[in-house]
């Protein structure tokens, strides 16, 4: 405190209260009150009071003199510190004595430094009367959490701080059941047991979005899904809908400020989120959502749009291409991803496609993991520049080093459609080949299905279903080992 204020400072023994009617007692803008910044408390009685006292725990009293028309008075502190942070209470004096005390007041100062995490679980989208679990956590080591919600009427929630396996402290805040009827807006804090009118934060906002039925949008990367650590990433959430606002989360939990909605062309809604430069942090599974802002829904959820980052595991694999780096068009490709460091699994880019990577399951072999990608037949489409990468299941977004560049040049005219159907079907025993030539209109899917209408020769111990879509694994020969994996089904 002041050296004015420690002189104005009187024992409590001095002032007796007594039984007038309590004076109310506040705190403008709030009782929570940012770290530096000035704040005022307020004490009303009765237009007869005379002189108030502002009591602090501690038995400190300060005393006040009323402002004109004399039934209020006030204390002003400057620059907010821990120093004014605690629980007060007032009381007036009157030619008819002492008043009761007011009801006590807590100011609380809060510290931006170190702020806790809020986030969703199992995300912070909710259909109409669902229920949500928020948790709040944070590396230090709090006593406790607080949530609170914004609106007309700010609300707390309190729990006890715990550990989870990584040393971290969190708590969990279960809410709902969440209805479109007002808004669900948190934050939260921490603080430590020894210093409870000291609360570090707020969290990032997070608000919960209620779920509709209206079209999704598409999430669309302008990079690319696959980044090296310090890279620009802008993803962008399209709809022809005409939503005015759209809404990005990443999966954990975790939302991004909302972003309003703009009109490049008739017809046409769209936002861009950059997340740039990117970390291992920005590693995930995204959605978008969009919504308008006379309504408190938003529409069902984008398709999930997975984002890699490169360079989080100290390896770097090797990729091999078997016959060779320059093959004719129509011939049977393989390329080899392999490492001697146990990987989960192996990832196989091509330069400048935009659709997420092929993924395959490791295998040990001969001291190696390693995995077989398999293009069949190759065309001019797949000429290009390959890498690929190694992940572990625990954390799949993050992967290894790249492997060296391998560039695949293919060389020739493309096959014809109706003689590689005719070539398919007149494979002898122990052969393998589709009926139709796979065309490599959209490399790069996620698990490389073909579509329906591509089948297994009846020799292939595996057969497709043409309903489905899908191109069975075969087991003889090795060109077909891997034949739900071909590159390039369109």
């Amino acid at each position: 405190m002041t050296p004015t204020l420690m002189a104005l400072l009187l024992l409590v023994s001095d002032f007796l209260p007594g039984t007038l009617p309590k004076p109310a007692l506040w705190a403008e803008p709030d009782s929570l009150i940012t770290w530096g910044s000035p704040a005022t408390i307020w004490c009303q009685g009765t237009l007869d009071a005379q002189e108030y006292h502002l009591q602090k725990e501690g038995r400190s009293v300060e005393r006040l003199t009323p402002l004109k028309p004399g039934n209020k008075a006030k204390f002003y502190i400057p620059s907010m510190t821990e120093h004014y942070a605690g629980r007060y209470y007032c009381y007036y004096h009157s030619l008819a004595g002492w008043s009761e005390p007011s009801d006590t007041l807590e100011l609380v100062v809060t510290a931006p430094y170190g702020k806790p995490t809020l986030s969703g679980l199992p995300s912070p989208v909710v259909m109409s009367g669902g229920n949500v679990t928020l948790q709040c956590g944070a590396e230090t080591k709090f006593g406790k959490f607080i949530l609170t919600q914004e609106g007309k009427q700010k609300l707390y929630w309190m729990e006890d701080s715990h550990q989870n396996s990584y040393g971290e402290s969190q708590a969990l805040f279960p809410v709902g059941p969440v209805t479109p009827s007002r808004r669900w807006m948190f934050r939260c804090y921490g603080y430590y047991r020894n210093t409870p009118q000291v609360w570090v934060g707020p969290s990032d906002p997070l608000e919960l979005l209620i779920q509709g039925v209206s079209r999704k949008p598409s999430l669309l990367t302008l990079q690319g899904p696959v980044l090296a650590p310090g890279q620009t990433l802008t993803l962008q959430c399209r709809s022809d809908v005409g939503y005015d606002r759209f809404a990005l989360s990443q999966e954990g939990g975790h939302f991004l400020p909302q972003r309003p909605g703009r009109q490049p062309q008739a017809g046409l809604s769209q936002a861009k989120f950059p997340l740039g430069p990117v970390s291992s942090s920005h590693g995930g599974r995204y959605r978008c959502y969009g919504g308008r802002k006379l309504s408190s829904l938003w529409s069902a959820p984008s398709d999930p749009l997975d984002i890699l980052i490169t360079g989080q595991l100290p390896h770097r694999p090797s990729l091999l291409v078997q016959p060779g780096p320059t093959v004719a068009s129509g011939q049977d490709v393989m390329l080899l991803c392999q490492l001697q460091s146990p990987m989960d699994t192996f990832l196989l880019t091509k330069e400048g496609a935009a659709n997420s990577p092929l993924r395959l399951r490791s295998k040990s072999r001969a001291g190696q993991f390693q995995a077989e990608f398999s293009i069949s037949p190759v065309t001019s489409a797949h000429g290009g520049t390959y890498r690929c990468y190694g992940s572990l299941s625990t954390s799949p977004y993050l992967l290894s080093l790249p492997s060296d560049p391998l560039e695949l040049v293919v060389s020739g005219e493309d096959p014809d459609p109706v003689l590689s159907e005719l070539k398919g079907s007149a494979q002898g025993p122990g052969s393998c080949r589709t009926h139709k030539e796979l065309t490599p209109s959209s490399f790069g899917n996620d698990c490389g299905l073909c579509p329906s209408g591509i089948q297994k020769h009846p020799n292939c111990s595996s057969h497709t279903d043409p309903a489905a879509g899908e191109v069975a694994e075969a087991a003889e020969p090795a060109v077909c080992r891997a034949s739900r994996l071909v590159v390039g089904c369109g």
